[in-house]
């Protein structure tokens, strides 16, 4: 019995492992329902979308130098002036997740996905931000200032929460990241330039290329089982059922040769002794 157990669990395992050629960064995050924010166009309207009928896209990004925190990548001091366009950073990422479809408004929960090549020496970092949490990042930054409300992604309410206005279920993703490659002999530290990189005597710069990787948004089923996984958990039920019926019947069928050659050596031993 312990032996078709083995055997049966050994069966479920081959069936369900998959050839790993990619790393993932993977974050689960309830979409609550919050107040619409205005947020400045001149910001979010360069922010590519994740929605039901486009959840997969790819992008490329310039990763931070080696050795950099991944929580301080692309974090400037308040007192740091910013470059023209907002969010100047290269090392991250900011996508908006629209969660207000109508194929979407039964999922409870949500997971965002990050793939790339597991032979690229790179780490990720995956946050959600909600409207009000990118409104503060930007108030912080000083990048809201006193516009007309046409440059506002909602010019019918005011640049703060609208408490009697619209609700949405979208959220913020903000996507970092940072090279983990192995040193090589005869590099040299560089001097930081922003509290993004690491210290001099830690950070160490070198040619970096972009790190190329894919972004999946998919709600998840009964909270755990992502949309994309359905299929292939239906095609595994019924092989799993079969195996485990007839994992037992093998077992009795080949339980009769073994019982055979254990007597055939059981046999010959006793042979060998009377010879003696």
């Amino acid at each position: 019995m312990w032996s078709s157990q083995r055997a049966f669990q050994a069966y479920t395992l081959l069936l369900l492992c998959h050839q790993v050629a990619a790393n993932t960064e993977i974050i689960n995050f309830l979409p609550s329902r919050e107040h619409t924010v205005d947020l400045p166009l001149a910001v979010v309207g360069n922010w590519s979308n994740l929605r039901h009928s486009d959840n997969e896209r790819r992008w490329a990004l310039q990763p931070a130098a080696l050795h950099t925190p991944l929580h301080q990548v692309c974090e400037i001091d308040d007192g740091t002036a910013l470059s023209g366009r907002p969010f100047p950073c290269p090392h991250e990422l900011w996508v908006i997740l629209d969660l207000d479809d109508k194929k979407w408004e039964s999922y409870t929960t949500f997971t965002l996905r990050l793939s790339w090549a597991a032979s690229t020496p790179a780490d990720f970092s995956i946050e959600i931000y909600s409207p009000e949490a990118v409104q503060d990042r930007l108030s912080k930054r000083h990048q809201i200032s006193a516009r007309p409300k046409s440059t506002y992604a909602h010019p019918s309410s005011s640049s703060h929460t609208s408490h009697q206005g619209p609700t949405t279920r979208s959220k913020y993703a903000r996507i970092r990241v940072v090279d983990a490659g192995v040193l090589t002999p005869g590099t040299l530290p560089h001097v930081p330039r922003t509290s993004s990189d690491a210290p001099a005597i830690l950070a160490v710069e070198h040619k970096l290329d972009s790190v190329p990787f894919i972004v999946i948004l998919e709600p998840l089923y009964l909270g755990v089982l992502p949309a994309s996984l359905l299929p292939t958990v239906c095609f595994l039920i019924p092989i799993l059922l079969v195996a485990a019926m007839s994992v037992p019947f093998a077992i009795a069928y080949l339980d009769i040769f073994v019982r055979q050659a254990r007597e055939d050596l059981t046999r010959k031993v006793a042979l060998g002794k009377k010879e003696r």
